[in-house]
């Protein structure tokens, strides 16, 4: 043991002992938990770094100097001795789907994120089939597009895979659906409208081709029973949910923002936390609103009413309902559905498309602005994120100005001269998840080397000093944010080199904040979480590194890792413990 390990442990001991004499309570300012001789890193820019931190009834008490804590520990607080490693605040996710998608991973298969011929999808989804002979539908996620013949399946070649069941597939960025015929027979009859809200595609012949362009909208409630999904499928649907928000405390998030909420799937979700589900993590919903939404005026004013009435009913500690809805502008851009100022390099005459024309955007954000509500808008390309800034400029213009943090999810391309000054002006929030960056062997083709020179431009937008926030896009992408942070500080591509505007890098220190305040501040919660202060929840991670060696050139030599479809390989042990609330929720093993 080192010598100021013993040093503490004789402190600690002598202490407990001094204040067990001195007080039947163990003294009046006695914690639950002290962590102390660690390397604070608080997230909190008037008092960055510190030593110790205490926590009593779930709130930080303490935060300063290994000294200073000696007054908050009694006989029944559990003093954890840091070790000199880093602690940091929870990490929180701010664009995910770890609710919604985490359910849904008990309808479907995740081996097509493996992938990388038809031969292996028509393989994994034989399988999975077959081993859920239960299941109404054969659902799986992961395809992409560059091993489909002409870059985009049909339903006849979904056919050729299975036809005795409908079968939808989900690509791996979430956007695109791919449908076999009984699939697409069976949507269209059983809910005609709600299938035609998923974009269809037609063929020249006016069929549909089994593509559905907007698949990030597809509700399996809205066809089909929760009794016939399933044999049990709640339950497994709850058990899939847990599983991934554990993994997630192995990695150090402890905050969520799960951004696509239905309302059919509220229900399961309050009986998910009111069940114990959520204790261990914080979690934030923002609730649909589809590009149809204007077709029912008065409907989608109800159904914001009833959502915003959530907040204050059935929102607590571990869940927030009511404060946001998540919205589209267009699709992405290995399908060309991203809006774009210039055309897509690869089609010279394609730029892109929107899901909302400028007026009725306006109009929808004007209604929802207007109800106090959060617009958090899917906006990649740089014709999208224009569209979608007009549209939250607008509101202002018609609602007047209030900090309603309105956001650009993904934020991929903005324009620089005129589109991020007005991020900055108009108070707009950058939603991002750096792992977008890594890209495939489309992005060049698709952009041009020259617009990847601002592809997720993170140095730019810090100068200008807009909120600049991280997620994960799970399950679009890894949830470690490890793997965020290191592609924040690299800029390495799928071809690990870094010649995609090497510019636009951050400090750690900064990709740490990002992660943690900065989503808070992105969530509207930061009273409450996103840095180690007192009064804020005893949300806290530590490390066995110190996080400043991912931006190191020997991060990569030191600790190799292997990247497969959402998970990361190689980077999972970086976390000793996990605290929420005062609670440790995920401890490594082997570790006291």
């Amino acid at each position: 043991m080192k010598k100021r390990h013993l040093m503490l442990t004789v402190i600690v001991i002598t202490t407990g002992l001094f204040l067990l004499g001195c007080s039947d309570d163990g003294g009046s300012a006695s914690s639950d938990l002290v962590i102390m001789n660690a390397k604070v890193f608080t997230s909190d820019t008037s008092n960055p770094s510190a030593q110790a931190v205490a926590v009593r009834n779930g709130r930080i008490t303490y935060v300063g100097d290994d000294s200073g804590v000696l007054a908050y520990i009694g006989p029944n607080t559990h003093v954890v001795d840091g070790q000199e490693n880093m602690l940091t605040p929870g990490f929180i996710d701010n664009h995910c789907h770890v609710l919604w998608i985490g359910a849904l991973q008990a309808l479907m298969t995740k081996e097509l994120y493996k992938a990388t011929s038809v031969d292996e999808i028509r393989a994994f989804v034989q399988r999975y089939a077959n081993e859920n002979p239960d299941h109404a539908i054969v659902m799986g996620v992961g395809w992409k597009y560059d091993y489909i013949p002409g870059e985009m399946p049909d339903k006849n070649l979904g056919d050729s895979i299975i036809s005795d069941r409908p079968m939808l597939l989900m690509s791996y960025g979430g956007n695109s659906g791919w449908l076999n015929s009984m699939a697409v027979k069976q949507l269209e009859q059983r809910n005609a409208t709600a299938f035609r809200h998923l974009a269809p595609a037609i063929d020249s012949e006016g069929e549909y081709t089994g593509v559905l362009k907007h698949f990030h909208a597809f509700n399996p409630l809205d066809f089909y029973s929760i009794e016939e999904l399933g044999t049990n499928i709640k339950l497994k649907m709850f058990n899939e949910i847990t599983k991934i928000l554990n993994d997630g405390l192995s990695y150090g998030v402890t905050g969520y923002n799960d951004v696509q909420i239905y309302k059919s799937f509220i229900p399961m979700l309050l009986e998910f936390r009111d069940q114990g589900g959520l204790d261990n993590v914080r979690a934030r919903g923002s609730y649909y609103v589809g590009s149809h939404s204007l077709e029912d005026e008065v409907g989608l004013k109800s159904s914001l009413e009833y959502w915003k009435s959530l907040h204050s009913a059935k929102s607590d500690a571990h869940l927030v309902l009511g404060d946001s809805v998540k919205l589209y502008i267009e699709g992405v851009f290995d399908s060309h559905t991203c809006l774009l100022l210039e055309p897509y390099t690869d089609q010279p005459n394609n730029y892109g498309e929107a899901t909302w024309t400028q007026e009725d955007f306006n109009k929808v954000i004007e209604i929802i602005d207007g109800m106090g509500i959060q617009c958090c808008t899917h906006a990649s390309g740089d014709g999208g994120i224009r569209r979608v800034i007009n549209a939250y400029e607008n509101a202002i213009t018609v609602n007047g100005y209030r900090d309603a943090r309105h956001r650009l999810e993904h934020c991929d391309l903005p324009e620089p001269t005129q589109d991020q000054p007005r991020m900055a002006k108009l108070g707009i929030y950058a939603a991002m998840q750096p792992n977008h960056f890594f890209g495939n062997s489309n992005a060049e083709k698709l952009l041009g080397l020259d617009r990847l020179q601002r592809f997720e431009p993170w140095g730019s937008l810090e100068k200008l000093d807009i909120n600049l926030s991280f997620g994960s896009d799970w399950a679009a992408g890894p949830l470690n944010p490890i793997y965020g942070m290191f592609l924040a500080t690299q800029r390495l591509n799928y071809k690990f080199e870094g010649n995609w505007g090497p510019d636009e890098k951050i400090l750690i220190e900064n990709a740490i904040r990002h992660y943690t305040i900065d989503s808070a501040n992105a969530l509207r919660m930061e009273k409450e979480i996103g840095s180690i202060e007192v009064g804020k929840y005893g949300d806290f991670v530590l490390f066995n590194i110190d996080l400043g060696i991912i931006a190191s050139d020997w991060f990569l030599i030191e600790y190799p890792i292997q990247v497969e479809g959402m998970v990361v390989t190689g980077w999972e042990d970086f976390v000793v413990m996990t605290v929420v609330g005062g609670k440790i929720v995920y401890q490594k093993s082997g570790e006291q």
